[in-house]
This record gives C-alpha cells, structure tokens and sequence, in this order.
C-alpha cells in the first residue's frame, strides 16, 4: 500500500469536526520528503485548524511509522479554492454557489462554464446555467471547482 494511502486509511477516522480529510500526499520537493495532509472546512481553513489538526495526527502517524524511519516533514494545508470538487461533502458545501465547470466534451458548443450547482448525486450533476436547469452525467465532467472572483 502506497504510503499516502495508508496515512490517509489511518487518520481519516479521526475528522469529526467540521474540518474534513481531503487527501493525503507523500511527495518529494527540494527540501526532501513531505508528507502533506489537505483539509477543508466550510467557510476556509485557518492557521488555528491546521494546528489542530496537526495536534491530532501527530502522534498517531508517529506510532504508523509509515516511512520505515526515513526523514520527511509533515505539512498540514488547505485543500484549496482552486481544487476540483471531489467528495459529497463538498458538493454539499457549494450547492447554490457557482462553481467553475470543465467538460470532456462541448455542451451547447462549450467545454467550460461557470454555473450554480444545485444538485450532486454518484451518477449526475445539476446546475442552473443561462436560467435554466441542465444536468450533465458526471462521465462527462472534467472536473468542477469553485468559482473564485477576482
């Protein structure tokens, strides 16, 4: 198992607050090995919840041991406004906001819009787009962001 995948297995029991696991990295940069924890909360993540969060993990990824002792850094961070939507939870967290859409194929002669989310299930994608409601089978979807502006 891949040493993200274990931490991630490992530690994702632990979120029982409104901050939630998004995902686990274990990756290389210049200063060595990091092993990155993303989190999301509604409303962005604070210094104050990656503290917590790194408080919580800390000790049980320590007892994991899962680099066999080899050095790395472990980093807490944002998930990110700019990450694709990937998780119910946060499909949920931006029903009735506009979120940045990407196709695979042109929709109306477009591959990309900005639209209101209204509906996400494991099979389909609701959205409000030019006032009226389209929904888009989610194998037709790149991925879904959330609309930042500028």
């Amino acid at each position: 198992m891949k040493i993200s995948d274990l931490v991630y297995e490992t530690i994702s029991p632990l979120f029982k607050d409104d901050i939630k696991l998004v995902e686990v990295e274990y990756t290389k940069k210049p200063d060595g090995m990091h092993l990155v924890v993303y989190i999301d909360k509604r409303g962005g993540v604070s210094i104050y919840d990656c503290v917590k969060v790194n408080d919580l993990i800390d000790p049980v990824i320590d007892e994991l041991n899962p680099t066999d002792d080899k050095p790395y850094v472990l980093d807490i961070s944002s998930y990110g406004l700019d990450k694709p939507l990937k998780y119910d939870w946060q499909f949920k967290n931006y029903t009735n906001e506009l979120v940045d859409v990407k196709l695979y194929r042109k929709l109306d002669g477009r591959k990309q819009f900005t639209a209101k989310l209204i509906d996400h299930d494991e099979k389909s994608t609701q959205f409000e787009l030019d006032s009226e409601v389209v929904t888009i089978s989610n194998v037709d979807i790149a991925y879904i962001t959330p609309y930042i502006e500028f």
